[in-house]
This record gives C-alpha cells, structure tokens and sequence, in this order.
C-alpha cells in the first residue's frame, strides 16, 4: 500500500487544485523557503484524521483555508483527496479518501464519491491501516523533541503514542528497532531505550554510545549526534505502530557527510516495507529519491506544484541548486 496522489484545493496556500503524485518508496518534495512545502505535508495529515490545530501549524480554524491574494478570492471550501494504492501492481485497486471542511465549521467526508459520517471516514482509516500515520510525522525543528523530554515525560509521551499499557514487551520491541537502526546510523556505536523507576513513577531512559566515546545521555553530545540519536529513536516509535507511509520534514540539517551517508543507508532500507515522503534542500537526500517534486510560488504568494519527475541519472545530473 502506498500513497498515490494528493489533490488539495483552498487548503492553506492551495488556491487552486494541486495535485502531487507520488510512487512507492521515497518521494521528496524540494522547494524555496516559504513556498508551501509543508502544507503538502500538513494536507496529508488532515486528510488521515488531524485536527489538532497546533499540530496542522494552525493557530485558528480559520487558517485551514486559503486567505486569499490579489490573483484569488478566500477559499470557502478546503479540500484534500488522497489517492491510496492498495498494491505495487498496475491493476492493484484504489481507494479515493477525501475530507472537506467549510469557513463555518462543517466537515464532509467521502470514500470512493461515496459520503460518509465522520465515524464512518475513521473507521474506513483504521480498515485500511492508516489510523497510525498522524502519529508517525517528524515536523521540522522536532527530531529532538523526544529525546529532550524527562525519562517520566518520556514514558508518558509513549503511552499516549501507543494508547496502551507500556511495558517491558512494548518497550523491548522499541528498543529492539532503536538499537537496529543505531547499528546502521552509527556503525562503530550503540545504544538501550529501558525502563527506570524515577521518583516512584515509571520512566523511560536512553543512554548511546559513539565511537571513543563511553555511555551516555544523548542530550550530552555534540548537535549531529542528538540528531542522529533522535532520528533513530523516532524510526523507532515509527516501526512500532506500523504505519504504511512516514512523513518526515527536513530531518537532516545537522548531520555531516558520514551520517548523512548512514543515514541514506537507513532511509533506503526503511524504503523496502514503508513509504517515505521527505521535504529537503540537500542533494544528499534528493538522491534518495524515487519521485522528485518541486513546488513553487507565484508572485502572490500562492502555491503550485512545478514538476514531477521519475527521479533518475540523468535529472540527478541536471540537478545543480538546492531549493
């Protein structure tokens, strides 16, 4: 199963229907600062039950909704229509999921043109095993946010994640993905996620190792390690829930060429069961993929979508900025 194509239409700074397409594997979309890139990101949570506002990059309902330029009017009406593919084969079915929203509070929801109540849509989700992908999204500027909790935050941010007890099972199993992905991040290192008892309250630890270096908590080293620690960490979580696509915003930007080569190796690996859709500015990821997308503004601000390329040598080539 993977996420075929994204139609938005009045959602943020889609003025007019955008439609992105995307193949299994890894999609990266590429971009200028400010051009809308995430809002691609934020559509495709939404569309797969979002609605915590913070979390959509909202301050208001109201900011769901195109605003409005010189060239378009206000969007009464925002859209996103995914496209699921239900196969890698041609003639694999398809599943169409659309949500509407209006400026005065309504929803609609929709499964192959066919109306649906707001329960129904979810239920539809979790039928189709995407009631997990909210929840496996990394914003940009967050890959360390789960590492720089407390170890008692920790296990309470965990037990929300998974709406379940925690125990030394779930947390063996996460630990289990965190050290496999630690081995490829950091050859030479490692690392344990284990239970503690903090203060009489349960409690989640992480120590790592990196090479020349004895055990630590990863919030003692240098910014590339935490990085690479938090990434890893997250992939973690990730596996478990066992979403079919993760969206992931410019993870990268504090790694060298050494880890962003493992990570390559990662993401690559990830890409053989899981979908990866990434928004970068760095050749090293752009590599990565197998679809390529560039989106663009127009003089009013509003967004499109530039180009769709089957990624190849040759484009690869042709490639020469990073925005």
């Amino acid at each position: 199963m993977y996420l075929q194509e994204v139609t938005l239409t009045g959602f943020k700074s889609y003025a007019t229907e955008t439609v992105v397409n995307f193949k299994s594997g890894i999609g990266v979309i590429i971009g200028n600062n400010g051009v809308g890139k995430t809002n691609v990101l934020d559509a495709i949570a939404w569309a797969v039950g979002e609605s915590d506002l913070q979390r959509l990059r909202c301050q208001q309902y109201g900011d769901l909704f195109f605003s409005g330029s010189q060239e378009y009017p206000p969007a009464e009406t925002a859209r996103v229509a995914l496209t699921i593919k239900l196969g890698e084969d041609k003639k694999a079915p398809q599943v169409k999921l659309t949500r509407q929203a209006r400026r005065q509070g309504t929803e609609e929801f929709f499964c192959d043109g066919a109306e649906l109540t707001a329960a129904g849509y979810y239920q539809k989700l979790t039928e189709l095993g995407l009631e997990n992908v909210t929840k496996t999204v990394i914003r940009q500027g967050q890959v360390e946010n789960f590492l720089q909790l407390g170890p008692a935050d920790r296990f309470r941010y965990v037990k929300a994640l998974f709406n379940e007890k925690v125990d030394g099972g779930l947390i063996g199993r996460i630990n289990a993905h965190f050290k496999n992905f630690l081995s490829i991040l950091v050859p030479e290192g490692g690392g344990e996620l284990f239970l503690v008892d903090t203060s009489g309250e349960p409690g989640l630890a992480v120590e790592v190792v990196f090479p020349g270096k004895g055990r630590k908590n990863p919030l003692l080293l240098s910014g590339g390690e935490k990085t690479i620690c938090s990434l890893a960490a997250n992939l973690a979580l990730f596996e478990e829930l066992q979403s079919p696509f993760y969206l992931l915003d410019e993870v990268e930007p504090a790694l060298d060429w050494i880890y962003h080569h493992h990570m390559q190796q990662l993401f690559k690996k990830l890409a053989r069961n899981r979908q990866l859709i990434m928004i970068t500015h760095l050749r090293s990821t752009i590599e990565l993929a197998d679809t390529l997308h560039g989106i663009r503004a127009r003089r009013d601000g509003t967004s499109y979508a530039k180009f769709y390329f089957d990624m190849d040598e040759r484009i690869l080539r042709a490639y020469q900025c990073c925005c």
